[in-house]
């Protein structure tokens, strides 16, 4: 999935659960911000002291994007969270909706909801969740599995340039769902694939996908976490099957990402699903709240006077412990070691 859900969904599903709108924009960011985190250098202050940024993305222009390492410290905890069923490993590694493994990471994650860290770890595994619908099927390593023997798109008009990208995709290394290029996060799209040397031939109904993570999502807000934490929540819950249309609708609308974006911020502003915002998503909002930057070229940063109780450094202590419970607790009950 991609920014529309990551931040503007996840926002409003926070909102519609009765969650404040400061504590709905934390977890929304940090749902975000987990595709955003691409940098892990030290950063050194002039005052004393060092931080080390945690990565949750890859920048997909560097070649280390598809070694090992990358793929079992990123992609596989952060992004293909393994559905653990089958019996072979590479099996086991597959993505799967809603899976077991998914929901022990919801309630880990209600374990340290009253951390300091707490709402950015939630958003971090909202992030999580809500891709193991569009990432389904696909894991988060570069092999074979994730080879792509045919590819279609079924909702959207035949181009030349479709066509020449439809005929490219076996050029792109399988990693993840590359070879499929960005098909299963767009929420309008409906498209067919099959792997090599598979049987099963997929058609995704990328709405379906949506609505059902959307809808699973807020259900867990709405009781789980509401049971959990009441103090973050300031209303009751809306029904669902009264908003539901709403997101078919806007999940429905065929544009690039940016109109998208575009769109989800004019709905709220207007109070289309029944609340008024202006919110919009900046990649280096926290970053700057928390670190002041010296010297961009020279690399000479200090920290804030609030740096300790930031959003950013909040931030990446939960990424720190996401990925040490799914690589160290999670996965390996199953038999999984990375």
């Amino acid at each position: 999935m991609q920014l529309d859900f990551h931040f503007y969904t996840i926002y409003t599903l926070c909102m519609l659960s009765g969650i404040k709108h400061e504590y709905s924009k934390k977890i929304s960011y940090a749902s975000q911000h987990t595709d955003d985190a691409k940098y892990n250098h030290e950063l050194e202050f002039v005052s004393g002291g060092r931080f080390q940024q945690q990565m949750s993305a890859h920048k997909f222009i560097d070649p280390r994007v598809f070694d090992n390492k990358t793929c079992y410290d990123i992609f596989l905890p952060f992004h293909f969270l393994s559905g653990v069923e089958g019996q072979e490993f590479y099996e086991m590694l597959l993505c799967r909706e809603n899976s077991v493994t998914a929901n022990e990471l919801l309630n880990d994650t209600l374990r340290t909801l009253d951390k300091p860290y707490g709402l950015q770890r939630l958003g971090v595994t909202l992030h999580v969740y809500a891709d193991t619908w569009s990432h389904q099927d696909f894991h988060g390593l570069n092999r074979d599995g994730n080879k792509i023997d045919y590819l279609d798109l079924l909702n959207t008009e035949k181009t030349f340039i479709n066509e020449v990208v439809l005929g490219t995709s076996k050029l792109i290394p399988p990693l993840g769902h590359g070879q499929v290029y960005t098909y299963p996060d767009e929420p309008y799209l409906r498209w067919e694939y099959s792997k090599c040397n598979a049987e099963e031939h997929y058609k995704i109904n990328n709405l379906d996908r949506f609505i059902d993570a959307a809808f699973h999502i807020f259900s867990f807000l709405a009781n789980q976490v509401k049971e959990h934490t009441p103090v973050i929540f300031e209303k009751e819950p809306a029904k669902w099957n009264e908003i539901e249309d709403k997101f078919i609708e806007i999940f429905s609308i065929r544009e690039s990402l940016e109109q998208r974006e575009i769109i989800w911020q004019r709905r709220i502003s207007e109070g289309f699903f029944g609340f008024k915002s202006n919110i919009e998503y900046n990649d280096r909002e926290w970053f700057y709240e928390a670190v002041e930057v010296k010297n961009k070229d020279l690399h000479i940063y200090d920290k804030k006077e609030k740096f300790q109780i930031s959003d950013w450094k909040y931030f990446h202590d939960a990424l720190t412990l996401h990925k040490f419970y799914v690589k160290n607790e999670l996965l390996p009950k199953y038999g999984i070691i990375t």
